[in-house]
């Protein structure tokens, strides 16, 4: 619920023209690792069976970190959010 709030506060700031560079990185940052931790307690959850092709547990997990490569990887994003903030 945190991530579609995050998303939809990133995608309004855009709409109305509003600078949004920080709150997209940290909306993109946030959601690739939820995505990711919960593609990770579905394996847990599906055992041996998370990672047969037949399963969209495994498929899940791929798309996941695939979105976390995508458009920067997360190290990336910490590092243009922390030289954003002047860290």
């Amino acid at each position: 619920e945190v991530a579609r709030i995050m998303t939809l506060y990133a995608a309004s700031l855009e709409s109305n023209g509003i600078e949004c560079q920080n709150e997209a990185a940290m909306t993109k940052l946030f959601c690739t690792n939820v995505a990711t931790q919960a593609s990770l307690d579905a394996f847990q959850i599906h055992g041996g069976y998370g990672f047969m092709q037949e399963y969209t547990v495994n498929r899940f997990f791929r798309e996941a970190k695939m979105l976390e490569i995508g458009e920067g990887t997360n190290e990336i994003m910490k590092l243009f959010i922390a030289k954003r903030l002047g860290c």
